[in-house]
């Protein structure tokens, strides 16, 4: 039970990015949100007595956190550059 809930609230974390986007006024950012992240995690905590299930969603949450983060990478650091050029004038 404890993967799951990381999972979930990795997921939920992982909406920084969106937020950050929206409040640098780049709606765009929106787009790319760990939707599917949070409906596996959300999944995994509430299958919790069939183990086979909460592993399967537990797996599948996981892996869209990673594929997140791998993607947040490529999004936040040209979101950091312009953010620093947009400050320093």
């Amino acid at each position: 039970m404890g993967g799951a809930v990381a999972a979930l609230v990795t997921a939920l974390l992982s909406l920084v990015v969106p937020v950050l986007g929206l409040y640098l006024g780049m709606w765009f950012f929106l787009l790319v949100a760990n939707l599917p992240g949070i409906g596996f995690g959300v999944m995994a905590v509430r299958r919790y007595p069939d183990a086979a299930e909460v592993e399967r969603h537990l797996r599948y949450a996981w892996a869209c956190n990673f594929a997140y983060a791998a993607l947040s990478v490529v999004f936040f650091i040209p979101l950091m550059l312009l953010a620093v050029v947009i400050l320093s004038v």
